[in-house]
C-alpha cells in the first residue's frame, strides 16, 4: 500500500517543484511549510498515514486559559480540521495528529488534507503563541516509536 502512498507524495511534490519526492525505508516523509514542520509516516501496509507536527512546549506559566483554549480546539475537532492535540506531559511538548486513509485518494485529495492540517497547526500553535521548532519538530513523540515502527 506505500505505493500508493508514494505515488501520492510524488505527484504532490512534482506539483510543488519537489521531484522525487517519496517515503523513506522507514515509511517517512517530512516536509516544511513556513514554520510548520509536517511529519508524514506510513502505518505499516496499510493505507492510513499519519500526520503530525509539533506546535512546540506549553509555557510553563501557560495557566488554565491556554490550555481550555487547545481543550476548546480539539472539541469534536471544532479548531483542529479533524486532527487532535496532545500533550506530553513530562517535556510539555504539544502535536498536533491526524490519521488519514489513503486509499483511492488522488492527488489533489491529498493536497486538500495538507493544507488542512498545516492551517489547523498554524491556528493551534497561535492558541498559545508558540512557533514549531524545525529541529524538535523533526523527531516523532516517544510513544509512537513503537506503534509506528515496532
Amino acid at each position: 500500500m506505500n505505493d500508493h502512498i508514494n505515488r501520492l507524495l510524488t505527484d504532490f511534490g512534482n506539483a510543488l517543484g519537489l521531484e522525487g519526492l517519496s517515503l523513506d525505508e522507514n515509511g517517512y516523509c517530512c516536509l516544511s511549510f513556513d514554520e510548520v514542520v509536517v511529519n508524514i509516516e506510513a502505518v505499516g501496509e496499510t493505507s492510513l498515514v499519519l500526520l503530525y507536527s509539533s506546535l512546540g512546549a506549553l509555557p510553563a506559566d501557560a495557566g488554565p486559559e491556554v490550555c481550555r483554549r487547545l481543550l476548546e480546539a480539539n472539541y469534536f475537532f471544532h479548531g483542529t480540521g479533524g486532527a487532535t492535540i496532545g500533550l506530553d506531559g513530562p517535556t510539555g511538548a504539544v502535536a498536533i495528529t491526524r490519521v488519514v486513509d489513503a486509499a483511492g485518494m488522488e492527488v489533489l485529495d491529498w493536497e486538500a488534507v495538507i493544507k488542512a492540517f498545516v492551517d489547523a497547526a498554524e491556528s493551534c500553535a497561535a492558541l498559545f503563541d508558540a512557533a514549531p521548532a524545525a529541529a524538535e519538530a523533526a523527531a516523532a513523540p516517544s510513544r509512537f516509536e513503537q506503534f509506528i515502527r515496532g
